[in-house]
Protein backbone atom coordinates (compact mmCIF):
# COMPACT_ATOMS: atom_id res chain seq x y z
CA UNK A 1 0.00 0.00 0.00
CA UNK A 2 1.20 3.43 -0.61
CA UNK A 3 0.09 4.54 2.95
CA UNK A 4 -0.04 3.30 5.94
CA UNK A 5 -3.24 4.44 6.74
CA UNK A 6 -5.48 2.89 3.48
CA UNK A 7 -4.94 -0.43 4.79
CA UNK A 8 -7.94 -1.05 6.83
CA UNK A 9 -10.09 -0.18 3.44
CA UNK A 10 -7.82 -1.99 1.30
CA UNK A 11 -8.70 -5.33 3.48
CA UNK A 12 -12.46 -4.70 3.74
CA UNK A 13 -12.14 -4.63 -0.62
CA UNK A 14 -10.29 -7.18 -1.00
CA UNK A 15 -12.64 -9.49 1.40
CA UNK A 16 -16.09 -8.42 -0.14
CA UNK A 17 -14.24 -9.03 -4.06
CA UNK A 18 -13.12 -12.42 -2.88
CA UNK A 19 -16.61 -12.95 -1.17
CA UNK A 20 -18.94 -11.70 -4.59
CA UNK A 21 -20.41 -9.19 -2.71
CA UNK A 22 -18.94 -5.95 -3.99
CA UNK A 23 -21.74 -3.15 -3.98
CA UNK A 24 -22.40 -1.30 -7.21
CA UNK A 25 -22.16 2.02 -5.13
CA UNK A 26 -18.98 3.15 -2.67
CA UNK A 27 -19.18 6.25 -0.73
CA UNK A 28 -15.65 6.90 0.55
CA UNK A 29 -15.50 9.41 3.33
CA UNK A 30 -12.32 11.11 5.79
CA UNK A 31 -10.38 14.09 5.96
CA UNK A 32 -9.26 16.15 2.59
CA UNK A 33 -5.42 14.82 2.87
CA UNK A 34 -5.71 11.59 2.54
CA UNK A 35 -5.14 10.54 -0.78
CA UNK A 36 -9.16 8.81 -0.90
CA UNK A 37 -8.78 9.04 -4.53
CA UNK A 38 -5.56 6.66 -4.85
CA UNK A 39 -7.32 4.38 -2.82
CA UNK A 40 -10.22 4.49 -5.24
CA UNK A 41 -8.25 4.30 -8.09
CA UNK A 42 -6.25 1.43 -6.57
CA UNK A 43 -9.86 -0.54 -5.94
CA UNK A 44 -10.67 0.37 -9.91
CA UNK A 45 -7.87 -1.01 -11.22
CA UNK A 46 -8.43 -3.82 -8.95
CA UNK A 47 -11.69 -4.84 -10.28
CA UNK A 48 -10.90 -4.42 -14.05
CA UNK A 49 -7.35 -5.96 -13.64
CA UNK A 50 -6.97 -9.50 -15.63
CA UNK A 51 -4.67 -11.16 -13.54
CA UNK A 52 -5.24 -10.06 -10.50
CA UNK A 53 -3.23 -11.71 -7.11
CA UNK A 54 -4.90 -11.98 -3.98
CA UNK A 55 -3.33 -8.47 -2.38
CA UNK A 56 -2.97 -6.47 -5.90
CA UNK A 57 -3.85 -5.80 -9.24
CA UNK A 58 -0.96 -7.58 -11.41
CA UNK A 59 0.32 -4.06 -13.27
CA UNK A 60 1.19 -6.09 -16.32
CA UNK A 61 -1.78 -7.34 -17.88
CA UNK A 62 -3.12 -4.99 -20.78
CA UNK A 63 -6.31 -4.13 -18.55
CA UNK A 64 -3.02 -2.64 -16.19
CA UNK A 65 -1.24 -0.70 -18.74
CA UNK A 66 -4.20 1.07 -20.57
CA UNK A 67 -5.40 2.17 -16.57
CA UNK A 68 -1.74 3.48 -16.05
CA UNK A 69 -2.25 5.24 -19.00
CA UNK A 70 -5.26 6.63 -18.22
CA UNK A 71 -7.05 5.17 -21.31
CA UNK A 72 -8.60 2.41 -19.84
CA UNK A 73 -12.36 2.33 -22.06
CA UNK A 74 -14.17 0.71 -19.16
CA UNK A 75 -13.32 2.99 -16.74
CA UNK A 76 -13.92 6.93 -16.08
CA UNK A 77 -13.03 8.97 -13.17
CA UNK A 78 -15.14 12.50 -13.28
CA UNK A 79 -13.53 15.24 -11.71
CA UNK A 80 -14.10 19.01 -12.35
CA UNK A 81 -13.24 20.76 -15.63
CA UNK A 82 -11.46 23.58 -13.46
CA UNK A 83 -10.09 23.43 -9.48
CA UNK A 84 -12.44 24.69 -7.41
CA UNK A 85 -15.09 24.57 -9.79
CA UNK A 86 -18.32 22.13 -9.91
CA UNK A 87 -19.13 18.87 -11.68
CA UNK A 88 -21.61 19.53 -14.39
CA UNK A 89 -24.67 17.39 -15.39
CA UNK A 90 -23.28 17.17 -18.98
CA UNK A 91 -20.08 15.21 -17.04
CA UNK A 92 -22.58 12.90 -15.45
CA UNK A 93 -24.88 12.31 -18.87
CA UNK A 94 -21.54 11.11 -20.20
CA UNK A 95 -21.27 8.68 -17.79
CA UNK A 96 -25.05 7.37 -18.05
CA UNK A 97 -24.27 6.91 -22.11
CA UNK A 98 -21.30 5.01 -21.23
CA UNK A 99 -22.49 2.62 -18.77
CA UNK A 100 -25.06 1.49 -20.98
CA UNK A 101 -22.44 0.10 -22.72
CA UNK A 102 -20.66 -3.87 -22.61
CA UNK A 103 -17.37 -3.68 -21.03
CA UNK A 104 -14.88 -3.74 -23.83
CA UNK A 105 -11.59 -5.29 -21.96
CA UNK A 106 -12.54 -6.25 -18.52
CA UNK A 107 -15.04 -8.16 -16.87
CA UNK A 108 -15.66 -4.70 -14.91
CA UNK A 109 -16.75 -1.53 -15.60
CA UNK A 110 -15.41 1.35 -13.14
CA UNK A 111 -16.17 5.26 -12.25
CA UNK A 112 -14.16 7.10 -9.96
CA UNK A 113 -16.48 10.84 -8.93
CA UNK A 114 -14.10 13.10 -6.90
CA UNK A 115 -14.80 15.21 -4.84
CA UNK A 116 -18.51 13.80 -5.06
CA UNK A 117 -19.76 16.56 -2.88
CA UNK A 118 -19.01 19.32 -5.87
CA UNK A 119 -21.93 17.96 -7.92
CA UNK A 120 -24.18 20.19 -8.97
CA UNK A 121 -28.12 19.58 -8.20
CA UNK A 122 -28.57 18.88 -11.79
CA UNK A 123 -25.62 16.73 -11.85
CA UNK A 124 -26.34 14.70 -8.35
CA UNK A 125 -30.25 14.19 -9.98
CA UNK A 126 -28.83 12.90 -12.78
CA UNK A 127 -26.49 10.31 -10.93
CA UNK A 128 -29.54 9.19 -8.86
CA UNK A 129 -31.17 7.61 -11.60
CA UNK A 130 -28.27 5.39 -12.51
CA UNK A 131 -28.01 4.60 -8.59
CA UNK A 132 -31.47 3.40 -8.61
CA UNK A 133 -31.17 1.33 -11.51
CA UNK A 134 -27.68 0.59 -11.28
CA UNK A 135 -25.72 -1.74 -14.26
CA UNK A 136 -24.48 -5.02 -13.96
CA UNK A 137 -21.02 -5.50 -13.45
CA UNK A 138 -20.11 -1.97 -12.29
CA UNK A 139 -18.51 -0.16 -9.57
CA UNK A 140 -19.01 3.35 -8.96
CA UNK A 141 -17.31 4.93 -6.17
CA UNK A 142 -17.77 8.55 -4.67
CA UNK A 143 -15.02 9.87 -3.07
CA UNK A 144 -15.68 13.02 -0.66
CA UNK A 145 -14.72 15.36 2.31
CA UNK A 146 -17.76 16.32 2.93
CA UNK A 147 -20.28 13.63 2.45
CA UNK A 148 -22.85 15.97 4.29
CA UNK A 149 -23.11 17.83 1.34
CA UNK A 150 -24.52 15.11 -0.92
CA UNK A 151 -28.27 14.86 -0.85
CA UNK A 152 -29.76 12.12 1.29
CA UNK A 153 -30.83 9.99 -1.83
CA UNK A 154 -27.43 9.88 -2.89
CA UNK A 155 -25.89 8.66 0.44
CA UNK A 156 -28.55 6.56 0.93
CA UNK A 157 -27.67 4.60 -2.21
CA UNK A 158 -24.30 3.66 -1.83
CA UNK A 159 -22.16 1.50 1.08
CA UNK A 160 -20.31 3.82 3.42
CA UNK A 161 -16.98 3.47 3.38
CA UNK A 162 -14.77 6.20 6.00
CA UNK A 163 -11.47 6.18 5.86
CA UNK A 164 -10.22 7.34 9.26
CA UNK A 165 -6.96 9.72 9.71
CA UNK A 166 -3.96 7.94 11.91
CA UNK A 167 -2.95 8.14 14.90
CA UNK A 168 -0.08 10.96 15.79
CA UNK A 169 2.87 8.41 15.79
CA UNK A 170 1.92 6.75 11.95
CA UNK A 171 1.62 10.37 10.90
CA UNK A 172 4.78 11.67 12.38
CA UNK A 173 6.82 8.47 11.04
CA UNK A 174 5.20 8.56 7.54
CA UNK A 175 6.09 12.52 7.35
CA UNK A 176 9.72 11.77 8.47
CA UNK A 177 9.68 9.38 6.15
CA UNK A 178 8.70 11.79 3.27
CA UNK A 179 11.68 14.23 4.76
CA UNK A 180 9.44 16.88 6.19
CA UNK A 181 10.75 18.07 9.10
CA UNK A 182 8.25 18.24 12.11
CA UNK A 183 8.38 18.21 16.10
CA UNK A 184 6.32 16.86 17.94
CA UNK A 185 4.66 20.22 19.57
CA UNK A 186 4.62 21.21 15.73
CA UNK A 187 2.42 18.30 14.73
CA UNK A 188 -0.48 18.74 17.86
CA UNK A 189 -0.78 22.80 16.63
CA UNK A 190 -1.12 21.13 12.91
CA UNK A 191 -2.99 17.63 13.83
CA UNK A 192 -6.51 19.74 14.71
CA UNK A 193 -6.06 21.87 11.25
CA UNK A 194 -5.54 19.10 8.92
CA UNK A 195 -8.14 16.55 10.99
CA UNK A 196 -5.50 14.66 11.46
CA UNK A 197 -4.79 14.05 7.59
CA UNK A 198 -0.94 13.24 7.05
CA UNK A 199 -1.06 14.91 3.65
CA UNK A 200 -2.84 17.99 4.61
CA UNK A 201 -0.09 18.00 7.34
CA UNK A 202 2.64 17.64 4.81
CA UNK A 203 0.70 20.72 2.93
CA UNK A 204 0.19 23.25 6.50
CA UNK A 205 4.08 22.83 7.50
CA UNK A 206 5.85 23.30 4.09
CA UNK A 207 3.34 26.71 3.87
CA UNK A 208 4.50 27.88 6.56
CA UNK A 209 0.74 27.42 8.51
CA UNK A 210 3.46 28.06 12.30
CA UNK A 211 4.01 31.46 11.13
CA UNK A 212 0.42 32.04 9.68
CA UNK A 213 -0.63 31.12 13.37
CA UNK A 214 1.51 33.90 14.41
CA UNK A 215 0.18 36.61 12.21
CA UNK A 216 -3.67 35.39 13.33
CA UNK A 217 -2.20 35.15 16.90
CA UNK A 218 -1.39 38.99 16.93
CA UNK A 219 -4.73 40.04 14.09
CA UNK A 220 -7.19 38.27 16.62
CA UNK A 221 -5.63 40.31 19.21
CA UNK A 222 -6.07 44.04 17.09
CA UNK A 223 -9.45 42.90 16.70
CA UNK A 224 -10.52 42.28 19.93
CA UNK A 225 -8.83 45.65 21.25
CA UNK A 226 -10.75 47.96 18.24
CA UNK A 227 -7.56 48.49 16.95
CA UNK A 228 -7.60 46.81 13.38
CA UNK A 229 -8.52 48.52 10.02
CA UNK A 230 -10.78 45.52 8.69
CA UNK A 231 -9.91 46.49 4.79
CA UNK A 232 -6.30 46.43 5.28
CA UNK A 233 -6.08 43.17 7.93
CA UNK A 234 -8.57 41.80 5.03
CA UNK A 235 -6.02 42.44 2.20
CA UNK A 236 -3.54 40.45 4.24
CA UNK A 237 -5.52 37.49 4.72
CA UNK A 238 -6.13 37.35 0.94
CA UNK A 239 -2.94 34.66 0.39
CA UNK A 240 -4.32 32.28 2.79
CA UNK A 241 -7.58 29.53 2.44
CA UNK A 242 -10.26 31.31 4.29
CA UNK A 243 -11.30 27.56 6.28
CA UNK A 244 -7.68 27.16 7.23
CA UNK A 245 -7.55 31.15 8.95
CA UNK A 246 -10.77 29.50 10.67
CA UNK A 247 -9.86 27.14 11.83
CA UNK A 248 -6.85 28.39 13.62
CA UNK A 249 -8.43 31.08 14.73
CA UNK A 250 -11.03 28.48 16.22
CA UNK A 251 -8.43 27.00 17.94
CA UNK A 252 -6.70 30.02 19.24
CA UNK A 253 -10.18 31.91 21.00
CA UNK A 254 -10.50 28.05 22.60
CA UNK A 255 -7.14 28.24 23.95
CA UNK A 256 -7.96 31.88 25.76
CA UNK A 257 -11.18 29.71 27.11
CA UNK A 258 -8.54 27.39 28.96
CA UNK A 259 -7.17 30.27 30.78
CA UNK A 260 -10.00 30.87 32.97
CA UNK A 261 -11.33 34.62 32.25
CA UNK A 262 -14.20 36.35 33.59
CA UNK A 263 -17.44 35.48 33.10
CA UNK A 264 -17.65 38.63 31.29
CA UNK A 265 -14.70 37.44 28.86
CA UNK A 266 -16.03 33.90 28.80
CA UNK A 267 -19.37 35.19 27.21
CA UNK A 268 -17.69 37.31 24.52
CA UNK A 269 -14.80 34.57 23.61
CA UNK A 270 -17.61 31.93 23.02
CA UNK A 271 -19.63 34.80 20.91
CA UNK A 272 -16.61 34.84 18.75
CA UNK A 273 -16.38 31.17 18.31
CA UNK A 274 -19.95 31.62 17.12
CA UNK A 275 -18.60 33.81 14.49
CA UNK A 276 -16.14 31.43 13.65
CA UNK A 277 -18.10 28.88 12.98
CA UNK A 278 -20.75 30.89 11.24
CA UNK A 279 -17.78 31.63 8.31
CA UNK A 280 -17.00 28.17 8.71
CA UNK A 281 -20.68 26.87 7.89
CA UNK A 282 -21.03 29.71 4.87
CA UNK A 283 -17.48 28.83 3.12
CA UNK A 284 -17.85 25.06 3.22
CA UNK A 285 -21.87 25.38 2.04
CA UNK A 286 -20.90 27.81 -0.61
CA UNK A 287 -18.92 26.59 -4.11
CA UNK A 288 -18.61 30.79 -5.27
CA UNK A 289 -18.14 33.27 -2.06
CA UNK A 290 -17.00 36.23 -2.07
CA UNK A 291 -14.17 35.67 0.21
CA UNK A 292 -13.20 39.30 0.77
CA UNK A 293 -16.66 40.30 2.19
CA UNK A 294 -16.92 37.60 3.96
CA UNK A 295 -14.01 37.71 5.87
CA UNK A 296 -14.26 41.79 6.71
CA UNK A 297 -18.25 40.99 8.00
CA UNK A 298 -16.13 38.28 10.26
CA UNK A 299 -13.33 41.21 11.56
CA UNK A 300 -16.37 43.75 11.75
CA UNK A 301 -18.34 40.93 14.55
CA UNK A 302 -15.83 40.17 16.35
CA UNK A 303 -14.45 44.14 16.28
CA UNK A 304 -18.19 45.09 17.95
CA UNK A 305 -18.45 41.97 20.31
CA UNK A 306 -15.70 42.69 22.10
CA UNK A 307 -16.90 46.30 22.28
CA UNK A 308 -18.87 45.42 25.35
CA UNK A 309 -15.90 44.09 26.98
CA UNK A 310 -12.51 44.06 28.31
CA UNK A 311 -9.12 42.32 26.73
CA UNK A 312 -6.10 42.22 28.24
CA UNK A 313 -3.38 43.67 26.68
CA UNK A 314 -0.85 40.62 26.91
CA UNK A 315 -0.79 38.85 23.70
CA UNK A 316 -2.64 35.53 22.80
CA UNK A 317 -0.27 32.27 23.80
CA UNK A 318 -0.13 29.69 21.70
CA UNK A 319 -2.90 27.50 21.32
CA UNK A 320 -1.85 23.87 23.33
CA UNK A 321 -3.59 20.78 22.30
Amino acid sequence: MQYPWHKPLWQQFLKVWQQQRLPHAILMTGAKGLAKTDLALAIAQYSLCLKPTELTACGQCHSCQLFSAGAHPDHLLIEPEEAGKTIKIDQIRALKDKQSLTPNISAWKTVVIHPAHKMTTSASNSLLKLLEEPPAQTLLILVSSQPQQLPVTIRSRCQLWPMQSPENNVTENWLKQQGTDISTSQLAILHPLAKGAPLMLQQLQENGVNVLSEQLQQDLQLLMQGKANPVQMTASWQPYDLLTVMHILFYEVKNQLTLQPNAAEAGMLWQIIDCIQSTIKLVSSSNNYNKTLITEDFMVAVMRISRSGQIEKAPLSRVSL
